[in-house]
């Protein structure tokens, strides 16, 4: 028997001593130490999102464990993380540019995207081309923003609740592939 790459991920999550979870070959710790917030973000899930049917990122969410609700994390008043891990061999910087505008627009509606367009413009100036292996952090910090980190250096920083809600509805919101969402949000339903 076979099971769906989400539930296996889901079991390994939620089951006693894992340390940490791999997925799409990528390694995931189970606690990590985000700065500004300290060692209190615990893994919540890990997933692979495909396009075309071929990995294109490897993705975690880290949270605090006192966050126990998609509405709690989405209200901008929990600090989370997001590590990403570019699995595609290369993608070009117009590439990577139309990801995230096309990942914005559809996350957020026409509507909203108009009040967060001006802060999406500035997201993406900060991505050149991707590489397999490229590391992209997303920490998110209730007082300061959204802080980007690209392989390990600073990119970026962008503040607003309705920017960074958008964002993370990218990842888990209701037009996010089902599987990776449930994957990414493993830890909040097993709580």
């Amino acid at each position: 028997m076979c099971l769906p790459r989400w539930l296996a991920l889901l079991l390994l999550v939620t089951a006693p001593g894992i340390q940490a979870a791999t997925v799409g070959g990528q390694d995931f710790a189970d606690r990590i130490n985000v700065p500004g917030v300290g060692s209190n973000l615990r893994l919540s899930g890990a997933a692979v999102l495909d396009r075309n049917f071929v990995p294109f990122y490897a993705a975690a969410l880290y949270l605090p464990a006192s966050v126990h609700s998609i509405d709690q994390l989405q209200s901008g008043l929990s600090p989370y993380r997001v590590t990403v891990v570019w699995k595609i061999p290369a993608l070009d910087e117009a590439r990577v540019d139309d990801y995230w505008r096309k990942a914005f627009a559809e996350a957020a509606g026409a509507e909203r995207l108009k009040r967060i367009q001006s802060a999406v413009d500035r997201f993406v100036s900060v991505f050149g081309g991707a590489r397999h292996g490229q590391v992209i952090l997303f920490d998110y910090i209730p007082d300061a923003g959204m802080r980007i980190f690209v392989d390990d250096k600073p990119a970026g920083q962008l503040a607003g609740v309705e920017f960074n809600s958008v964002l993370l509805s990218i990842w888990i919101g209701e037009k996010a592939p089902r599987e990776f969402r449930t994957a990414l949000l493993a830890g909040i339903s097993a709580n």
